[in-house]
């Protein structure tokens, strides 16, 4: 794999396999593949691709990092320093860490409301089923210790009936 030396401004913004793959999807296109030599010879073609690769990295890099958006990374230009001037440039987390843990707690916030509307939404129809059913369990219950209740009034008076008979004999 060779790129012309013009592009290296391009590659060095790739990490090494994306560089080997694009070299490999280059010269090995459906569509009009191209040679070895064509390839890396200076070509608009080679140089429009190159570009497109370097603006997909890009763009994934700033997606995976878009929760973190208080960290100053210079990636996302297309003309990108060397990493000395990106540290240099980068405010240390540290100086955010209150601000990173309120953002954090809103979002967990955020996602706890949407899981318990989940939830509802899912085993709602389901709780209130097992609900109805506790419910009637504990009214026939009730019921039962009622009667049980009588049950036992009845049964003192007949004890009380007994005991006066007992007695007047």
């Amino acid at each position: 794999m060779k790129f012309n030396k013009a592009y290296s401004g391009l590659i060095n913004k790739l990490p090494p396999s994306l560089v080997n793959e694009a070299w490999k999807r280059l010269i090995s296109r459906k569509k009009s593949p191209m040679t070895a030599e064509n390839a890396s010879a200076v070509n608009l073609l080679v140089e429009s691709f190159l570009r497109h690769e370097v603006n997909r990295y890009q763009k994934k890099l700033k997606y995976q990092r878009k929760s973190w958006p208080i960290v100053k990374n210079s990636l996302y230009n297309t003309d990108m320093p060397d990493q000395e001037t990106q540290t240099r440039d980068t405010d240390p987390i540290c100086d955010h860490e209150e601000e990173i843990n309120c953002r954090v707690k809103k979002e967990l916030d955020s996602l706890s409301l949407q899981l318990l509307k989940y939830n509802e939404k899912t085993f709602g129809s389901l709780m209130q089923k097992i609900t109805k059913q506790l419910e009637e369990q504990v009214n026939a219950n009730n019921k039962l210790r009622s009667e049980i209740e009588q049950q036992k009034i009845q049964l003192h008076k007949v004890e009380k009936l007994l005991a006066s008979l007992s007695i007047n004999k």
